[in-house]
């Protein structure tokens, strides 16, 4: 049986290639595609300003489905069975190197990531969501999506980045105040985390282009907006908190990188999300004499078994960071509209693609 995946094969070029499915199912599983959302990682890779990934490569690593196959001592050391809904955690650990030893497996030696930098010439092929099927390593580590419909659900390890940022690496608790700058899918489900868990205030920080994804910041936990575009930016935090405890960075670049440390309190945390892929120049003297702490935060492990929680009890609210809902055959159109050019929506928060009829999603 052949089933049909969209590849990145070199930047700018997406196209769909058929593959045959792993028949009988020998090790680890595979998961019959519900929907995947659209990174800004795929974006990156298709725009050729992300030096993370490989080619060709099957995109997708925001991804919800149903087990349809799998070897049984997999499923059953997984806790899953054929039939069961599940979202896959994008890094595959080799479960013997130091870093995954230590509970650090995104950062594991041999660097595997769905969607990323596992190439599509090596069989089964199948190693991202852009498309009908996806194989999941017996390595991986997955989570039971039960009823949580689609839209939220392929955005459980978003989320759990969010659990990463704002609570183990910012140690945010109920009544500490919290800056979000960029209000993109990881600054909007930081914010629904830092809102879960009691912070007040939290401030959503984006460009005056960003108006409907902080309008949406609004209504899922933000309790102010910023421009922070606008002379006033620091200002009109100000007016806010004298300083926020923590800040989220997530929005690589100079600007934001510089408002998160201009508008953080002496001895707070700005946690520093996502990479620019070239160098950024700020101001560091503050971050000196007021013993600002600057943390990395590059993604999520060990944390989606608690994100997990908090999209089921948000799921609405989670839900409508995707957008717009398009057919994987259309995922080139999905990036273009999130990329500077003519094909720009600026109304588009998050795309997330199906591999059939977009209209047979509910919405």
């Amino acid at each position: 049986m052949q089933t049909t995946s969209m590849v990145l094969t070199e930047p700018g070029h997406l196209e769909p290639r058929t593959f045959e499915l792993p028949e009988p199912v020998t090790e680890g599983a595979l998961l019959e595609v519900e929907m995947t959302s659209v990174c800004g990682t795929d974006v990156g890779l298709y725009a050729g300003k992300s030096a993370m990934g490989t080619a060709p490569v099957v995109l997708g690593h925001e991804v919800v489905g149903r087990v349809v196959a799998g070897d049984a001592e997999t499923l059953d050391r997984w806790g899953v069975a054929v039939g069961d809904r599940v979202v896959p955690e994008p890094y595959v650990p080799c479960r013997d190197c130091q870093n995954c030893l230590s509970g650090n497996y995104h950062m594991c030696d041999e660097d595997r990531a769905y969607g990323v930098t596992i190439p599509a010439d090596k069989a089964p092929h199948l190693w991202g969501g852009y498309g009908e099927y996806m194989f999941l390593d017996p390595n991986s580590r997955v989570h039971d999506a039960g009823d949580v419909p689609p839209r939220a659900a392929c955005l459980g390890t978003v989320v759990g980045n969010g659990v990463r940022w704002v609570l183990r690496k910012g140690q945010v608790t109920a009544g500490d105040s919290v800056a979000v700058v960029g209000p993109g899918a990881q600054g909007l489900a930081s914010t629904v985390v830092a809102s879960e868990v009691g912070a007040r205030p939290i401030s959503a920080f984006g460009l005056e282009a960003d108006a409907t994804k902080l309008s949406l910041a609004e209504s899922i936990g933000a309790t102010h907006t910023v421009f922070a575009d606008r002379d006033d930016a620091v200002d009109r935090a100000r007016d806010i908190v004298d300083g926020f405890d923590v800040v989220v960075v997530a929005a690589p670049s100079s600007p934001a990188i510089q408002l998160g440390i201009d508008v953080v309190r002496e001895r707070g945390t700005v946690v520093l999300v996502g990479m620019s892929g070239e160098p950024v120049s700020v101001d560091l003297d503050r971050v000196v004499v007021d013993e600002i702490s600057l943390l990395g935060g590059r993604g999520q492990a060990l944390d989606v078994e608690r994100a997990m929680g908090i999209l089921e009890r948000n799921a609405e609210s989670i839900g409508r960071i995707n957008s717009h809902v398009l057919s994987v055959a259309d995922a080139e159109t999905a990036i273009k509209r999130q990329l500077p050019g003519e094909a720009h929506n600026p109304d588009l928060v998050h795309a997330a693609l199906v591999p059939d009829d977009p209209g047979a999603v509910d919405s």
